[in-house]
């Protein structure tokens, strides 16, 4: 449920080519135009960044993994039918035991968050709300910075962080955590945090947050995309330059509730391309054993300028 598939970010520079021709509302919300490199470990190795990718995905494999794909005839880039070829791991890459979420920052660093899967078994309660980083040059993670809990994880909810993101415009790192929130308290956490000073900025309390993105909405406004946990919903909300959150500004996006094939899903990813948020859906119960076993969804959202509101219009 919480890997991060390998091709992702292959397939999503695709969709943003094709998203140009879906017509005059394109560019009323937008993605902003990312900045992040390939670490230059990849190279190092002897690989073609181009045909790698970090994976969390490798189910039967503990922390982060280095994929490489097979290069077929006629294709510039991997796609989900695309084979592996290859598969490496630093020894410091199974540390935190399972992760989940990976973003890169400018220089080509990676940071995730370590997320248990069916157990408890490789991921320590005390490092649930620990930000790991994998240097861009040595390959090497170590723990980057751990964040403050609402609570620690218990039994009736095993997760900490659940996600992450870098906002390219002011050298931000976004994090979500869900410690400490229950079945009838909300005490999630949303960090901004400045990696240049690892200091923390600003930080939004009693929100219960997995999916995390920095887009443009349709006044040029930079915002945080949020997909909560507990309803369905995505909500966004201003963030200025310094990482504060103007919270008198946020506002409801949208919600999944009804639709796909559960019609409970939650926002585990949301990614802009144009007028189109795409949003991976979903089931999440703050259960292990039962989330693990659920399929994603993936649903398409279009800006609808005249009526000021997102439509869905496609899914699958």
């Amino acid at each position: 449920m919480f890997a991060e598939s390998p091709i992702n970010h292959h397939i999503y520079k695709l969709v943003c080519m094709l998203i140009l021709i879906l017509g005059k509302n394109v560019q009323a919300q937008r993605e902003i135009k990312p900045c992040q490199q390939e670490p230059a470990f990849i190279r190092t190795l002897g690989y073609d960044p181009l045909w790698t990718a970090l994976s969390t995905s490798e189910k039967k494999t503990v922390g982060i993994v280095l994929v490489q794909f097979e290069q077929q005839a006629g294709q510039t880039a991997p796609t989900s039918q695309t084979p592996q070829r290859s598969v490496y791991q630093h020894p410091s890459w199974q540390s935190a035991g399972y992760m989940s979420s990976i973003t890169f920052d400018k220089d080509g660093n990676a940071y995730s968050i370590p997320t248990p899967l069916i157990s408890m078994l490789y991921n320590p309660k005390e490092k649930l709300n620990t930000i790991y980083r994998i240097d861009a040059y040595t390959g090497v993670m170590k723990e980057w910075f751990s964040l403050p809990y609402a609570a620690k994880p218990s039994s009736g909810n095993p997760y900490g962080l659940l996600g992450i993101t870098y906002d390219c415009t002011a050298g931000l790192l976004l994090a979500a955590t869900v410690s400490g929130s229950d079945r009838y308290s909300e005490k999630g956490l949303i960090y901004s945090i400045h990696t240049a000073t690892r200091k923390i900025a600003d930080t939004l309390k009693a929100k219960d947050a997995m999916a995390l993105t920095v887009a443009y909405d349709e006044k040029d406004q930079k915002r945080l995309y949020f997909g909560r946990t507990r309803t369905g919903e995505i909500y966004s909300l201003p963030l200025t330059a310094e990482g504060k959150f103007i919270h008198k500004q946020m506002r409801k996006e949208l919600s999944l509730e009804g639709y796909g094939p559960r019609g409970d899903d939650k926002a585990r990813k949301i990614k802009f391309a144009g007028g189109t948020m795409m949003v991976s859906g979903v089931a999440f119960n703050y259960n292990l054993q039962a989330s693990s076993e659920k399929p994603e969804t993936n649903y398409s959202f279009r800006w609808n300028n005249q009526q000021k509101k997102w439509e869905l219009y496609d899914l699958n």
